[in-house]
This record gives structure tokens, sequence and C-alpha cells, in this order.
């Protein structure tokens, strides 16, 4: 059996989203002025030219940025997916699972209208976590995969011991590469 998918998502740029995701039971992204991504053809070039639509004084390279968030979030995070969320609020990493489908609902959250039902298993202080782990969890965009410290998340739920750190660690220059890597080639 496939292990499931390590997905991290950022509650806003000031952690406003966080009492929805928390008390709410769930992950949300925004966009709103896009509506309900269901309509959109299930396609990246279709997220693209809507995100382009929507947001014409957009940047050229958010466009792709933004459009494959979203694609993602709707088309590729599945029920099972483990979802890592680290509040600014309480300053723990939440750690959860994919519980349904994509769902639109803007009353919930006004600014957080794209909604992911979770069931949340772990709340760990940031300390439990390698500084690679946190640097990763800290991506730059809303939505993402966590690749190379999944196993270490994924160990945190299992209730095992995180790794433990090592002095120096070599691997967080080396993830922040990989990380400004994949997402330039995202684009």
């Amino acid at each position: 059996m496939k292990e499931a998918t390590i997905w991290g998502i950022h509650g806003g740029k000031t952690g406003d989203a966080d009492s929805l995701f928390l008390k709410k039971n769930c992950v949300a992204i925004g966009w709103a002025k896009i509506g309900d991504l269901s309509k959109i053809p299930p396609d990246r070039p279709s997220f693209k030219a809507t995100v382009a639509k929507t947001f014409p004084d957009a940047k050229p390279g958010a466009i792709p940025t933004n459009a494959g968030q979203l694609f993602r979030f709707v088309h590729e995070m599945q029920v099972g997916d483990l979802v890592v969320y680290p509040s600014k609020q309480d300053r723990k990493i939440h750690i959860g699972r994919i519980e349904g489908g994509y769902g639109y609902n803007p009353s919930l959250e006004e600014g957080y209208p794209n909604i992911r039902p979770v069931k949340w298993l772990k709340a760990l202080p940031r300390t439990h976590f390698t500084q690679g782990a946190l640097y990763e969890s800290g991506s730059a965009m809303s939505l993402f995969q966590v690749t190379t410290y999944a196993d270490e998340f994924r160990a945190a739920v299992e209730g095992k011991l995180a790794p433990i750190p090592v002095t120096k660690d070599e691997t967080v220059a080396i993830v922040a590469e990989e990380i400004e890597e994949s997402t330039r080639d995202f684009i």
C-alpha cells in the first residue's frame, strides 16, 4: 500500500485561518475571487487561465504557482493524506488526516471558501521537530507537498520520537535548495 502523501498548509500571512482550521476541523485556501474551484475544468492550463483572468495584475510567475496550488488542493490532495499545519497562534505543528473531498463554502469563512475536512491527530511543539522539518513546513507557498522530512512527520503521528537532531544539520541547506528547485520546476 502506498504511503499517504503529506501536504503542508499555512493559515494566511498572519495566521488568520487558525480558528477556522482548528475549530471547524478543516483546512482551507483563499483565492475567494475565483469562486468554486470545482467549476474549473480539471487540468492545469484551465486553472492557469482562470487565475490569469481573475487576477490580471498578477506577476507572470505567480500565475502558475497559484494555479498549481489550487489544482493540487482540488485534484491531487486525497482522502487519507496527511496535512501539516504550523500554527502561528499556538506555535505548534498540527498534523491531521484529510477526511473528505474538496468543498466550496464561502459562508464558513469569507476569505477561505475552498475547504477540505480534516481530523486533527496531533499538536506538537515545534521543538519536537528537527530544524530541517521546520524549514520544510515553513514553505513560502500556502499549499505544498512535504517530501524531504515526510518520515519525521509520519513518525510524529505514530507517536514515535522524532530523529535526534544532529549538532549541525547539513541537510537544511540541501532542503532549502530542493524546495527552491522544485518550486522553479513546478512553475
